[in-house]
C-alpha cells in the first residue's frame, strides 16, 4: 500500500512538474525581456493590470473553476454536467465582466488600457476554467502540456510585440490575451469541453452545490489578493509607480519558492483525497509534511544566499535594488507553502469556509500593517506586512486544521530550517563579502540538515523510472 500511494504521489508530482516548472521557468526568464523593453513605470502599470485581473476573475466567474476541478474528482461525478455548469457561468461572466472597463477608467495609470484589460480578464478566466476542467478529469498530462503551451505562446507573442513591433504595454497585454485564447481552445479540444456548449438541462442541485462551494471562495480569493497584490497598489499610490515596478521584480525570486512547492502541493491534493479515511491517514500526512518542510526551507535558504549576485546579472541596473525586499518575502512564502499544504484538508472535506477564515485572518493583518508601515518605511513596510500576514495564515491553519489532521512542527526540519532561514535573512543586509560568506556557510549547514528529503525524492523518481 505504501509503495502504491508513493508511486501515485510521485507520478502526479512529475506530471505537474512537467507543466508547471517548464512554464514557470520560461516566465522567469522573460523578466529580463520585460525589464529591458519596459521602464520601471511601465512595468508597474502592467503589474497593476495583472492585479486588477486577479481580483476580477473570481468575482465575475464566482470562482467556478475551483468547483469544476474539485467536484469532478468525486467517484460518482457527472463530468459533462460539471463542465457545462462551468461553461454557462463563464458565458454569463463575459457580460458581467464588462464592468471592468469603467472601473479601469478610474485608475489614471491604466485608464487608456481599459478595453485590453477586459479581454485580459476574460481570456485569463477561460484558460483557467478549462485547464481546471482537465485537472478535474485527471487528464494531468494534457493539463501540463496546456501550461507549457500557454507560457510558450506568451513568450513568442512578447518577443513579437515587444521586441519586433515595440508595442510596450499594449504588446505585453496582447501577448497574454492571444496566449490565453490558444490555451483555452486547446483545453476545450483535448478535454472535450466543447460538448458543454450544447443546450442540455442542468442539474439544479449540482449547480447549487457547486455555486455554494465556489461562492464562499470568492472572499477568500479577495483576501489572497489583499495579501499578494494590494500592497503593490498602495506602494504605487504612496511611494510611486516606479517603486512598484522595482517591488514587483522583488517578488519574482520569492515566488519561485511557492512555484516549486505548489507543484508538489497540487499533486498532494489528489493523494489527500484518496487517503481520506485511511487507518494511518494522520501519520502519512505528517511524514509528507515533514519531507515538504525540509524541501521548502532549503529552497528558501538557497535563494536567499544567491539573490544579490543573481539579480546583478538577471535584471537591468535600475531594478537591482529589488534584493532589499526579498528576504521578508521569501520567509513569508516559505510559511505560506506549509500553510497551503495544510489547506488540502479543506479541499478533501470541501470546507471552503476554512479557506475563507484563514484568508480573512491574514488579510486583516496585511491591511493594518500596510497602512501602518508603508507611510513610514516605504516599500520595506509592504514587504514586512506581506511576510507577517503569510506567517499568520500558517499559524491559523496549523490550529484550525487540527479537527482534520494534527500537523506536527516539533521536528528538526522545521525548527532548524526556520532558524537558519532567519539568520540568512539577517546576514544578507551585511552588504559586504563577510555577509555573503556567512550566508554560504549557513546554506552548507542547511544542506547537511535538510538534504535528506531531496535524496529520498530523487531515489523514488529513479525507482519509478526504472520500473
Amino acid at each position: 500500500m505504501e509503495n502504491n500511494r508513493n508511486k501515485y504521489l510521485m507520478k502526479n508530482t512529475l506530471l505537474f512538474t512537467l507543466g508547471n516548472l517548464g512554464s514557470k521557468l520560461i516566465t522567469f526568464f522573460l523578466v529580463p525581456l520585460y525589464t529591458s523593453a519596459l521602464t520601471t513605470a511601465q512595468y508597474g502599470v502592467v503589474d497593476l493590470v495583472a492585479t486588477v485581473s486577479t481580483v476580477a476573475i473570481p468575482i465575475i466567474t464566482i470562482n467556478i473553476c475551483e468547483s469544476v476541478m474539485r467536484f469532478a474528482l468525486d467517484k460518482d461525478a457527472d463530468q459533462e454536467q460539471i463542465t457545462q455548469i462551468g461553461t454557462y457561468i463563464f458565458l454569463f461572466a463575459c457580460l458581467i465582466g464588462l464592468i471592468v472597463i469603467p472601473i479601469c477608467t478610474r485608475f489614471e495609470q491604466i485608464s487608456q488600457y481599459a478595453v485590453l484589460t477586459y479581454f485580459y480578464v476574460i481570456t485569463s478566466a477561460a484558460s483557467q476554467l478549462y485547464l481546471c476542467d482537465l485537472r478535474g478529469k485527471e487528464k494531468l498530462l494534457h493539463y501540463s502540456i496546456g501550461n507549457i503551451l500557454h507560457t510558450f505562446f506568451i513568450a513568442l507573442f512578447n518577443v513579437i510585440f515587444l521586441l519586433a513591433f515595440k508595442m510596450q504595454i499594449e504588446g505585453y497585454l496582447l501577448a497574454f490575451i492571444c496566449a490565453n485564447l490558444i490555451t483555452s481552445f486547446y483545453a476545450l479540444l483535448v478535454g472535450k469541453g466543447y460538448k458543454s456548449f450544447r443546450l442540455k438541462k442542468i442539474n439544479k442541485k449540482l449547480l447549487r452545490d457547486m455555486s455554494k462551494y465556489s461562492i464562499v471562495l470568492i472572499p477568500n480569493s479577495f483576501m489572497w489578493w489583499i495579501m499578494n497584490s494590494s500592497d503593490r497598489i498602495m506602494v504605487s499610490s504612496m511611494v510611486g509607480i516606479s517603486a512598484n515596478g522595482i517591488y514587483a521584480v522583488s517578488y519574482k525570486l520569492p515566488t519561485l519558492v511557492s512555484t516549486l512547492t505548489s507543484i508538489f502541493n497540487q499533486a498532494w491534493g489528489y493523494s489527500a483525497i484518496r487517503e481520506d479515511g485511511a487507518c494511518d491517514e494522520e501519520e502519512y500526512n505528517n511524514r509528507v509534511f515533514k519531507m515538504l518542510t525540509g524541501i521548502v526551507m532549503l529552497i528558501g535558504i538557497g535563494i536567499l544566499t544567491f539573490v544579490k549576485p543573481f539579480l546583478s546579472i538577471y535584471v537591468s541596473d535600475e531594478f537591482v535594488s529589488a534584493w532589499k525586499y526579498t528576504p521578508f518575502l521569501i520567509i513569508g512564502y516559505v510559511y505560506l507553502t506549509l500553510g497551503s499544504f495544510m489547506a488540502t484538508s479543506y479541499t478533501v472535506h470541501k470546507d471552503s469556509f476554512g479557506y475563507l477564515f484563514s484568508g480573512m485572518f491574514g488579510a486583516i493583518f496585511n491591511i493594518v500593517l500596510n497602512f501602518a508601515l508603508i507611510p513610514f518605511i516605504g516599500v520595506y513596510g509592504a514587504a514586512i506586512a506581506t511576510c507577517i500576514s503569510y506567517v499568520c495564515v500558517f499559524l491559523f491553519r496549523l490550529i484550525h486544521t487540527r479537527k482534520y489532521i494534527n500537523y506536527k512542527i516539533g521536528n528538526i526540519e522545521f525548527l532548524f530550517g526556520s532558524l537558519i532561514l532567519i539568520l540568512s535573512s539577517v546576514a544578507i543586509y551585511l552588504n559586504n563579502n563577510i555577509g555573503f560568506v556567512i550566508q554560504v556557510i549557513l546554506f552548507g549547514v542547511a544542506v547537511c540538515i535538510l538534504g535528506k528529503p531531496w535524496l529520498s525524492m530523487v531515489k523514488r523518481i529513479i525507482d519509478i523510472k526504472g520500473k
